[in-house]
């Protein structure tokens, strides 16, 4: 070797180490709950691979499952018990729920065109969802209506169904009830699709309902668009298709079949969290993504955590971690209402559904949904950081390339994407397991990936899965778990300053959105009206914010003790507030003065103090907030149009608070500050239509 080669290598590996330590280091500003030697732990020992694998082995592809499961255990709640008993859990069982009806399993179904040619579309053990759940068994060959959506009655005008087959576009369920239930159709070939001309084989899993006293069920098909706009060309053409259907099935007695597994705590405390996913949404239809891939996440967070806290990386857990795996929202409630000395305990759930699919090919975004307005919590805020400082690590952030063109710190799985992690953090949607907690009193948050190309649908197969994916989503899940699991006095308040800092962001959101109202206002009297939304949206927040850093005061080894300490926290908030409204009061008067009108202060109008003194509460169960109340459809035209000038996503809300007595007025504020103005004479109109359908008391203050 020459001799300026013996000391150019030791200088060159110098450099090279020098650099790759400085493209791995953390930069300053990525900080998160955990410190960073726990997060690397995290990030070090969570695998994708190993959450993929469990998926594979949960639901390797959508099948129809043999006698055997619904007389033992269904072979994901055996494969979850199994791995969960092989990673130290602590404790594993599965139980048993009894559910309303019976479980409908099919042997056979085949559906063949006759006419004009001899081919077979469709076989259960081609495509498992294809056949509706439901279906009568039998053989039934016969000739084919097409009737358009088939959504309503004139779609049927002037066509002669009875005995014949009905396709349409709407779904099975809804062709069955106006064609077989109503008309007499001898069954249904449905092809209801979310993205009929993105992807045309796709089929929608869909089922049909058991016939009244007296009327046959018949049968439904769950068909792709591209074979039912072929069928349709043939009959457009004024030739007959004639299809033939065959099913064999049974049933057995409804069942709900839950994993429960457990991580011990310390003893040192008598909470408990939670970490939920479902297993099942029906025992037909089998999901990849949504959601064994959930299931098989959690699965994997526990593992990791378990092997991390015997060496040391992470504290112990003082609370235990409970893992439930659940048919959906039934199971959890089941499980809930039975373990009720558990359900007491419990101070937190994260629910993860939906984890795994590969974000870019999808055009997804992982999301982490908030609690309500109505469920103040700092959860949101545990969840949001331990998820953006994943995220941060995750991207190329070009004013660090000095350290390298690359993520600050990978995660990756080995077989995985080298996608960035794209995130979102959202507001409360419900329809999963998440909102059963928060009935029973328990803050939730749920992770989800969304869209999801092939939610629901014979799409949903773990070739779609992203093993960078899962392990991403299983390092925040984790991260997430640790804090809850081991906080005691300096986590608990370390939270209530993360709660504190992120509820200003909140707050100057709030602000912002206000100003908005301010900047866009035209009249003078429009300007008013904006001014009452910017303080009513500010006043509102802050509100909510002073609750989230209570909240926090459950995570102190003295919960009592550590709300006395929180106090003077969350008296700041109001302090905050106060400057907010300041500002907002500065720009009104600017924005008047711009427009040459008066900045006076609002007045209570006549309308705002009626709607002050008129008290609503819900009757019963009936009349769910934002929906079509049973017996709407024999409501007039007026009426129905009133249920409709509610917006969709304000109804959860609004069913929560209309179990608390608060006043027409108090309801409107509430849902004009968590999202936007919602007019007073809208809110008004509908509650008393769903007054008019027994589903709300309006009562005066006494």
């Amino acid at each position: 070797m020459k001799r300026w080669m013996r000391h150019a290598l030791p200088a060159t590996i110098a450099f090279c180490l020098i650099t790759l330590g400085a493209a791995s280091a953390q930069e300053r500003e990525d900080r998160t709950l955990l410190p960073w030697a726990a997060m690397r732990a995290i990030i070090n020992e969570t695998s994708g691979e190993r959450a993929l694998h469990h998926v594979l082995e949960l639901t390797p592809y959508p099948r129809v499952r043999p006698r055997s499961e619904y007389e033992g255990h269904f072979r994901e709640s055996a494969a979850m018990a199994d791995f969960a008993r092989e990673y130290g859990y602590s404790s594993v069982e599965i139980e048993s729920f009894p559910s309303g009806g019976r479980l409908w399993q099919p042997t056979q179904g085949e559906l063949w065109m006759v006419e004009p040619e001899e081919r077979k579309l469709y076989d259960i053990y081609d495509v498992a969802i294809s056949l509706a759940p439901n279906s009568e068994s039998g053989d039934v060959t016969a000739e084919v209506v097409d009737v358009g959506a088939g959504a309503r009655g004139e779609d049927f005008a002037g066509k002669d169904v009875a005995g014949k087959i009905i396709l349409g576009s709407s779904g099975t369920n809804t062709l069955q009830r106006l064609g077989v239930f109503e008309r007499g159709a001898a069954g249904v070939v449905g092809y209801n699709s979310l993205r009929a001309d993105s992807y045309p084989d796709q089929i929608l899993s869909q089922s049909i309902a058991n016939a009244p006293e007296g009327r046959k069920t018949g049968f439904g098909w769950a068909i792709a668009p591209r074979v039912a706009r072929e069928i349709s060309g043939i009959l457009a053409r004024g030739q007959r298709v004639v299809l033939r259907s065959v099913v064999k099935a049974e049933t057995f007695p409804g069942e709900l079949e839950v994993v429960h597994a457990t991580i011990k705590g310390d003893g040192s405390t008598n909470q408990d969290i939670m970490i939920s996913a479902h297993l099942y949404e029906g025992y037909i239809k089998q999901g990849a993504n949504d959601d064994t891939s959930g299931c098989a996440m959690t699965l994997e967070m526990g593992r990791a955590y378990i092997r991390l806290v015997k060496e040391g990386k992470l504290p112990p857990p003082k609370r235990t971690i409970h893992f439930l795996w659940v048919p959906e929202i039934s199971g959890t409630n089941a499980w809930l209402n039975k373990h009720e000395d558990i359900r007491k305990r419990l101070i937190a759930d994260l629910n993860f559904d939906m984890e795994g699919i590969r974000l870019s090919t999808s055009g997804s975004h992982w999301v982490l949904h908030r609690t309500p307005d109505t469920f103040p919590t700092y959860l949101n805020d545990v969840g949001a950081s331990v998820m953006e400082f994943v995220a941060e690590l995750n991207r190329e952030r070009v004013r660090y390339r000095a350290n390298g063109y690359r993520f600050t710190l990978p995660v990756v799985a080995p077989n995985g994407s080298q996608d960035p992690f794209y995130i979102k953090i959202d507001k409360h949607y419900g329809a999963s397991d998440h909102v059963t907690y928060m009935q029973h009193g328990i803050p939730s948050l749920m992770f989800i990936t969304w869209p999801d190309m092939w939610y629901h649908s014979s799409h949903d197969t773990p070739d779609k899965l992203d093993s960078t994916m899962l392990k991403r989503a299983a390092v925040v899940g984790t991260g997430a778990m640790s804090v809850l699991a081991s906080a005691s006095d300096e986590m608990a308040l370390r939270v209530a300053g993360e709660s504190l800092s992120r509820g200003a962001e909140r707050m100057g959101e709030a602000h912002r959105k206000g100003t908005a109202y301010l900047a866009d206002a035209t009249t003078g009297p429009a300007l008013m009206t904006a001014y009452k939304e910017a303080r009513n949206a500010i006043r509102h927040q802050a509100e909510v914010e002073t609750a989230v850093v209570k909240s926090a005061a459950v995570l102190f080894d003295n919960p009592v003790e550590g709300e006395k300490k929180l106090a003077g926290l969350a008296a700041l908030v109001a302090a905050r507030a106060a400057a907010l409204q300041n500002e907002a009061s500065a720009f009104y008067r600017l924005r008047a003065e711009q427009m040459k009108v008066a900045a006076s202060e609002p007045a209570e109008t006549v309308e705002e103090k009626e709607a002050a003194q008129l008290v609503v509460q819900r009757v019963g169960g009936a009349g769910r907030g934002g929906g079509r109340a049973a017996g709407s459809a024999n409501l007039s035209a007026g009426d129905q149009a009133s249920l409709r000038k509610l917006p969709q996503h304000m109804g959860a809300e609004l069913n929560i608070l209309l179990g608390r007595q608060k006043s027409v007025m108090e309801i409107r504020d509430f849902l004009s500050g968590e999202f936007e103005p919602l007019p007073l004479t809208d809110l008004m109109e509908y509650i008393r239509v769903q007054e008019k359908l027994g589903s709300v008391n309006v009562s005066r203050k006494q």
